[in-house]
């Protein structure tokens, strides 16, 4: 993997969605998993002599962390709750059991005990999740990044959302730029927060634009921003005697700087997905500390029914 460290970085932090309200339309993201569990009339042991009831369930990519209980609790598991007549049926899903799959319904809370899991979805609709494992993948991919990339440039604000899973796993601060005197932005990122602040977060993504990218080669190179100027950059610079400074020569005199650090952006295809970053990282004449300089906000896409979404947001550093 290119960057091993970023990615260690961003992965090395646990990420927790938030608990959806009772009758709530949402997104949800996940794998279409089939479980057998005892039924009536104890629900404890079909070896007993419960009834086994198999229900389909999501697998959530990020669990909700929910009280529906009274007691806090991770809940990894949505348990499908299917009406028939126009919406999806066991027929309909069994392609899907073991895939990744974006399903859109109303939440329920638990209220019998044949709800297995806390919070449960009615469901309206599935999209299947294509790995970007093959060449053609990452190639369809890769160019439609690239009209992403042209939304972006172009500030067309409805081309861009059409991007976006609502709502996106993340908050608002993984889009916005860095504003230290301002509080901090986490509101979760749904439609409405977008329409409100897509001006910021337009400008905040404005450097994933440039960002050069060949469909034919699958390649994405990284976009750097040099934190020196032209004339610095001519210096030839030394370790200083603290850690993170340096010095340089002129006119006889022995000048102490810090190191500092660059703006970036890159891209990979790692486990099926296409990761965006932005971000940080240290000066390659005069590095900064990686406690200044390693940090950046991720962005994940992925082929829902063919079309390049982004699907998942996070920040570390």
């Amino acid at each position: 993997m290119k960057y091993l460290w970023l990615s260690a970085l961003l992965f090395s932090q646990v990420v927790m969605a938030w608990c959806p309200d009772e009758d709530q339309k949402v997104i949800l993201q996940g794998t279409l998993i089939q479980q057998t569990l005892p039924g009536l009339p104890n629900y404890e042991s079909i070896k007993d002599g419960d009834e086994a009831v198999t229900y389909d369930y999501l697998k959530l990519d990020q669990p909700f962390e929910c009280d529906v209980t009274g007691e806090s609790e991770s809940v990894p598991l949505v348990q499908l709750i299917l009406m028939g007549k126009n919406k999806p049926d066991y027929a309909d899903l069994a392609p899907s059991l073991g895939k990744d799959v974006i399903l859109t319904g109303k939440t329920m809370y638990a209220q019998t005990g044949l709800h297995f899991t806390s919070v449960l979805l009615i469901l309206d609709d599935v999209k299947d999740v294509t790995p970007l494992n093959t060449p053609e993948q990452k190639k369809s991919a890769l160019i439609q990044f690239q009209q992403f990339q042209q939304a972006l440039s172009e500030a067309n604000v409805a081309a861009l959302k059409s991007y976006f899973v609502f709502p996106l796993p993340g908050s608002l601060d993984d889009f916005i730029p860095y504003d230290e005197s301002q509080s901090s932005q986490s509101d979760q990122l749904t439609e409405a927060v977008f329409d409100k602040n897509a001006s910021q977060i337009i400008k905040g993504l404005h450097i994933l634009s440039s960002l050069d990218v060949n469909p034919d080669t699958l390649e994405i190179k990284e976009h750097r921003i040099n934190a020196l100027s032209a004339q610095e950059q001519k210096r030839k610079y030394f370790p200083g005697d603290e850690d993170g400074t340096f010095y340089y020569e002129e006119n006889g005199q022995r000048h102490v700087v810090d190191g500092t650090c660059d703006t970036v952006a890159m891209g990979e295809f790692d486990e099926g997905v296409l990761r965006l970053y932005q971000g940080t990282s240290a000066n390659k004449q005069r590095p900064g500390l990686s406690e200044s300089c390693d940090g950046a906000s991720s962005y994940l896409f992925k082929l829902i029914d063919g079309k390049l979404r982004l699907v998942a947001s996070f920040t570390a550093g």
